[in-house]
Formats: C-alpha cells, sequence, structure tokens
C-alpha cells in the first residue's frame, strides 16, 4: 500500500534558508517518508534549482507578487516555509505585502501549515525607542496579519546568520593584518548574540515543527544555535587565525562605515539602530531559544565549527 506524501512547498529553495529547509526535508529518512519538497523559484532553469530536482524536490515556478502563481504553488499543498528577501529590494514595504499575500493564498486553499520566517518586531518591543529598524518590522507586521487571519501557522523568528560575522569585517591597515569589528554605542564586547547558520540548521527546526504540528501550531519560536557575547565571536575567529579588533564607535561614525560600502541612508539608520536595539534590549527582546530546541532531533552546528567549514571565512585568512 502506498502512502501519499504531503506536499512541503518551500520558497527561497535555492537560498540559504530555503534551501537548507528544503536539503533537510529531502535527504532525512523520517521527512523523506512523509513529505514531499515543491521548491519554488523564479527561474527552475537555474543550476541550483535543477540540482534540487535531481534530489527529487518538484521544481514550482512562483513570485510572491503574483497571487495566481502562489495559488497553482500552493494546490493540493499540506504545509509551506515562506520568507521574504529584504535585501534583494531594500522595501520592508514589499515584504509586508508578499507574506500577506502568501497568508490571504493559505487561507483561501485551507493549506494546513504555514511555517513563516520572521524578525522581532522591535519598535514594539523598544517601546518606540527604536522605530527605524524597518528589515525587522516590515516582517513582523505580517506575524500580526497571520494571527489576526486564524490561519494554522507557526512563526519562526531567525537568528543572526553566522556569515554576517565575516560580512561585516572591514580590513585593518595593521601588521599583521587583522580586521575591524565596529558597533555603534552601547555596544560592547559583552553584547550577546544569538547565531545561527542557516544553511545548516534552520531546516533542522523547520522539520521539527512539521513533524510535531501538535506542539508547534500556534506557536512562534526564537530559532538559534546559541547566544555569543562579541568577545566569544572574537575569540572563535582568532582559533582559526583571523584577528578581530572590536571598537564601539558613536552612531555617526558606525554609519559613516555604511556609507562608504553603499549603503543607502535609511538602511545605515536601520542597522545602527538595530545593534543599538541588540544592545539594550537583547536579539528577542528579552527572550530564549530553549522551546525551539526541543522540537530538535539533531545537533546543531556550532559558530566554530560554521566558521572552519566555510570558504568564505577561509579566504580571510588567506588574504592576511
Amino acid at each position: 500500500m502506498t502512502i501519499d506524501k504531503k506536499i512541503i512547498v518551500v520558497f527561497g529553495a535555492t537560498g540559504k534558508q530555503g534551501g537548507g529547509v528544503a536539503q533537510t526535508l529531502l535527504h532525512d529518512p523520517v521527512a523523506l517518508a512523509k513529505f514531499q519538497v515543491h521548491a519554488v523559484t523564479r527561474d527552475p532553469s537555474k543550476p541550483a534549482a535543477l540540482a534540487l530536482a535531481e534530489q527529487g524536490a518538484e521544481l514550482v515556478k512562483a513570485d510572491l507578487e503574483d497571487k495566481d502563481s502562489l495559488r497553482l504553488a500552493l494546490k493540493n499543498a499540506y504545509g509551506v516555509f515562506v520568507l521574504t528577501n529584504f535585501m534583494e529590494s531594500f522595501d520592508a514595504a514589499a515584504e509586508t505585502r508578499q507574506g500577506k499575500n502568501i497568508a490571504d493564498i493559505v487561507k483561501e486553499l485551507d493549506v494546513k501549515h504555514l511555517v513563516w520566517s520572521s524578525l522581532p518586531h522591535v519598535s514594539k518591543l523598544s517601546n518606540n525607542k527604536f522605530t527605524n529598524v524597518v528589515h525587522f518590522d516590515g516582517k513582523a507586521y505580517v506575524d500580526e496579519y497571520i494571527r489576526s487571519l486564524s490561519i494554522p501557522y507557526t512563526i519562526v523568528h531567525v537568528a543572526i546568520y553566522t556569515s554576517v560575522v565575516w560580512e561585516s569585517l572591514a580590513p585593518l591597515p595593521t601588521t599583521p593584518p587583522s580586521y575591524g569589528l565596529f558597533f555603534p554605542q552601547p555596544g560592547s564586547l559583552q553584547t550577546t548574540i544569538p547565531l545561527i547558520d542557516p544553511s545548516l540548521d534552520l531546516g533542522k527546526f523547520v522539520k521539527g515543527i512539521l513533524l510535531n504540528p501538535e506542539a508547534s501550531l500556534g506557536k512562534q519560536y526564537n530559532v538559534g544555535e546559541r547566544f555569543y557575547t562579541v568577545e566569544e565571536i572574537v575569540g572563535v575567529a582568532k582559533k582559526f587565525g583571523v584577528e578581530i579588533v572590536f571598537q564601539a564607535v558613536d552612531k555617526d561614525t558606525y554609519k559613516a562605515g555604511l556609507a562608504s560600502k553603499g549603503m543607502p541612508d535609511f538602511f545605515q539608520e536601520d542597522l545602527a539602530q538595530m545593534i543599538q536595539f541588540l544592545a539594550e534590549y537583547g536579539f528577542y527582546g528579552g527572550g530564549g531559544i530553549d522551546d525551539a530546541k526541543k522540537l530538535l532531533t539533531d545537533p546543531l552546528t556550532t559558530l566554530e565549527e560554521s566558521f572552519k567549514a566555510n570558504a568564505d571565512f577561509a579566504a580571510l585568512k588567506k588574504a592576511q
């Protein structure tokens, strides 16, 4: 007797988050026995999409701005993992609109489990002290909308990517060579940051969510490997021969550094306030990550393991 697998539609299946989810569902024996992955892409001919097809995924073409395409993508689906990509458009309003679009179609088609990848509502958690972290709040508005629709959901607030560590470094003119890590005040070496390697670990959480709907439906989880102080991050990098010099600077100096990298004005303010919020309130506004870990059956990737496995981080050492 053949058991029909439940269709899980995965958006962003060729990216870090969606790719990590798709890979886990395609290769984990328990998940593979229960779920069929439909991998959403805007270009099914791209190599990363074709690789997913070779691993057993069915490719689906869809666009979060196009509700008709979403209806086709979610037809007969049991569940869906979805995220929006701020860095693609630098448009928080577009993220909110896209998130609401998918929520509307989930309700319309009676999809049984929406897993929405989001971020904390900084304005709300800071009592409107920090109101310009739009790439967080734009997703958080979707959280509220999802709850208002009374649809079956699980929301995951995803920690900072480990890759952000090396992407934030600036080469310093020192001998021997080193890299600067700059935070706006009141950031310090003791500021704690939740980290995750999404390509390797996010799928482990989503698998646990989908396999345990009785525990996860209607919940919001903070998802990360663990909290690290900036001092610990610097120490891990040093183990691999990468010297990082941390410095807390005033906000204007921090923003000037981002401007030199071509960041638009509003996003300079966004990132500055995000780090200030992190330092004063904590990434999750004081919340922890232990609840989500109860859903896991696999070990998570430590920062040291993530650094060791990543070619971009390894290139920092070679550049010294």
